[in-house]
């Protein structure tokens, strides 16, 4: 493998390439060729130290309140947070509770009323740890990146 970005593409082209011209003469593409192809979609190894998770990971968990669903991004004991993407269906209410730890709130889209505030797309709340929220609810739905201190009972993200 070289430094030069080109020699990938080039080599998944040449991969694919083979790929169809054994479809199209009617036959399966060799097990070598096929281990080429599904190596090449794969993309290139994580790095040491890093982890991905893309919109289309399927891992959405139900959360414990109906009507919303949420992807663990990440999730570290040692430094005391969880970092959750949640999903909020339209005329969802999330009960008044209160912070044990402090609470980052990000409204990545839709609207997301509480504190009787009307957050949109862009807006941000922190809330102090020992804080009591009232209601949360949402009319339209929303996403929301959340970021919060780990629960023991928290499901430990597929990485």
């Amino acid at each position: 493998m070289t430094d030069d970005p080109r020699s990938d593409i080039i080599e998944f082209d040449e991969t694919l390439t083979l790929a169809f011209a054994s479809l199209a003469a009617g036959a399966a593409p060799r097990p070598e060729v096929r281990q080429r192809l599904l190596a090449s979609l794969a993309g290139p190894p994580v790095p040491a130290g890093f982890s991905f998770r893309f919109a289309a990971d399927g891992d959405w968990l139900p959360h414990p309140v109906p009507g919303i669903r949420m992807k663990v991004l990440a999730l570290n004991r040692a430094a005391g947070y969880a970092a959750l993407l949640l999903d909020v269906a339209p005329g969802t209410r999330f009960p008044p509770h209160q912070h044990a730890g402090a609470e980052e709130c990000y409204v990545l889209s839709g609207s997301l009323y509480t504190c009787g505030r009307r957050m949109t797309a862009g807006d941000f709340l922190h809330a102090d740890a020992n804080t009591d929220h009232g209601e949360l609810r949402t009319d339209e739905g929303c996403r929301v990146l959340l970021v919060v201190p780990p629960e023991d009972d928290f499901p430990e993200p597929s990485l």
